[in-house]
């Protein structure tokens, strides 16, 4: 509980001066500018959304087939260009409950997206894949309402660090060994931009059995890969892509 409050305090301190914006680095992006309402979700069990007032607080609330989840709210503040919220009660990321409390504000064009601080290299994979900038409201990462009418070109403005995980043209590449049903390694590697973290697609033959793959491991030529779910199984041959639709 003292943990909590210390950090209520900590964020009550800083709201202020934070809803004005960092003055250091002129891609931080002021929390005046992130007020409004955000989602993403399925349209079915997972439809969450993320509403920031002006005055330096949140309010969070999964709905699905059943109705509501979870909710929360608490104080929200950009501290060092990451926007942080502070929950009332713990929110706990189980089932179908729970969110992150840590995000990045990344604009693109003049969409604007919240991805949580753990996430940053999934968000990426997602544009490499195809699924970003998305032409529905359904998706994987908070985007402010209607901006997904947007149009964008280009990259979206991602922190420096990142902008390594975003391929200026798709990889492709073939199962040459495998370690078990679900981990294998491919004839695709650092030369081609593949980078340890990166989600791709494996599909079969016909092209229409797919799964989701992460890079565990790269070497110069080639890169270790295990599928993300568990009902999924690799073959010899399978060709793996950094973009969905390829």
């Amino acid at each position: 509980m003292r943990r909590y409050l210390c950090h209520i305090t900590a964020l009550s301190l800083i709201a202020s001066a934070c809803v004005q914006g960092i003055a250091a680095g002129s891609s931080l992006i002021p929390f005046r500018e992130l007020v409004g309402e955000y989602y993403f979700g399925d349209g079915t069990g997972v439809n969450c959304t993320l509403k920031l007032a002006e005055h330096g607080t949140f309010a969070f609330q999964w709905n699905g087939c059943l109705g509501t989840y979870d909710k929360n709210e608490g104080r929200a503040a950009i501290q060092n260009g990451i926007l942080q919220i502070a929950p009332k009660k713990p929110s706990v990321r189980e089932g179908f409950q729970g969110t992150p409390t840590e995000f990045f504000p990344i604009r693109w064009g003049s969409r604007t997206y919240l991805v949580a601080t753990n996430e940053i290299v999934r968000f990426c994979s997602e544009v490499n894949q195809g699924g970003e900038p998305r032409h529905g409201n359904w998706g994987q990462f908070y985007l402010r309402q209607d901006d997904w009418k947007k149009p964008v070109t280009g990259f979206p403005d991602v922190p420096d660090q990142w902008v390594k995980f975003l391929l200026s043209k798709p990889v492709k590449g073939k199962v040459t060994e495998l370690i078990n049903k679900r981990e294998a390694w491919l004839d695709i590697g650092a030369t081609e931009g593949v980078l340890e973290g990166m989600i791709l697609t494996a599909r079969d033959d016909a092209g229409v059995v797919f799964s989701q793959v992460r890079v565990e491991a790269v070497e110069k030529e080639r890169c270790r890969i295990k599928c993300e779910w568990k009902d999924s199984e690799l073959v010899i041959g399978q060709t793996v892509s950094s973009r969905f639709h390829d």
